[in-house]
């Protein structure tokens, strides 16, 4: 029943778009019919698929680098008042600053290479897995640690059969919001030097229909989502038990 009004909802709004942009012209809103035909041109195009695959390389390496600081240090700040109090306000400071306002910067400190598209990819969404981290540590239940150190558990044992289950959701969470801030960040900063997906952007904005320029948001949603569902599903496979407590919730 949920899978029919999803499908319900689609199709409405796909019909609803295609009399919008048959109404307004392809210059203002192209229909879904030719976005469909788009997509398929960006398929059989050689340069195309290569460029938007050569985008993904700064986006999965510097989410990569994001969860590798931001979960052992959301992890240490809501486990530790010390450091939560060191670094709290620089993580409230830098979640709801824009990147895009010290891309200037960036360019001058890290030029206009490859890294620099993964530094902005890492500042971009290594904050939201130190939040939803932090969030996570913080409401670890300490009854279950006073039990484990009851039953001579050691600090690492604790970790592994305490900490982590309990922090497994919310890791998984700041996963999420980062590969998804990851993608988003890789063509902000393609098209500050015009380089990857977006520089594609950039050109198809110079045509006369949107066409191309909507076909290209589809794909970048369409990486979201497969990249988010196949983070569930590595998830899941790692901690299945987890699988199963979401299937009773």
């Amino acid at each position: 029943m949920i899978l029919l009004l999803r499908l319900s909802g689609i199709a409405i709004f796909l019909v609803l778009w295609e009399i919008a942009g048959r109404s307004m012209g392809a210059a203002l809103l192209a229909p879904p019919s030719d976005v469909i035909a788009e997509l398929g041109k960006l398929a059989t195009e050689a340069q195309s698929r290569a460029t938007i695959w050569q985008s993904l390389a700064p986006a999965v390496v510097g989410f990569g680098i994001s969860c590798a600081i931001g979960m052992p240090l959301g992890a240490i700040m809501g486990r530790s008042k010390v450091a939560d109090a060191l670094l709290h306000p620089w993580m409230s400071l830098f979640v709801v600053t824009s990147v895009a306002a010290i891309v200037p910067i960036l360019i001058l400190m890290v030029g206009t290479g490859w890294w620099f598209v993964v530094t902005v990819v890492v500042l971009s969404s290594v904050w939201y897995v130190v939040l939803t981290t932090y969030q996570g540590a913080v409401r670890i239940n300490r009854r279950l640690l006073d039990v484990g150190r009851a039953f001579g558990a050691s600090r690492v044992q604790i970790f592994r059969a305490v900490m982590l289950p309990a922090l497994f959701p919310y890791l998984l969470a700041g996963a999420r919001i980062g590969l998804v801030h990851a993608i988003r960040s890789v063509v902000l900063a393609q098209l500050f030097i015009l380089t990857g997906l977006g520089g594609l952007l950039q050109e198809a904005g110079m045509d006369i229909s949107t066409a191309r320029l909507l076909a290209l948001l589809v794909v970048i949603m369409g990486l979201g989502l497969i990249a988010s569902h196949g983070l569930g599903q590595v998830a899941h496979w790692l901690a299945p038990w987890q699988k199963t407590v979401d299937e009773r919730t």
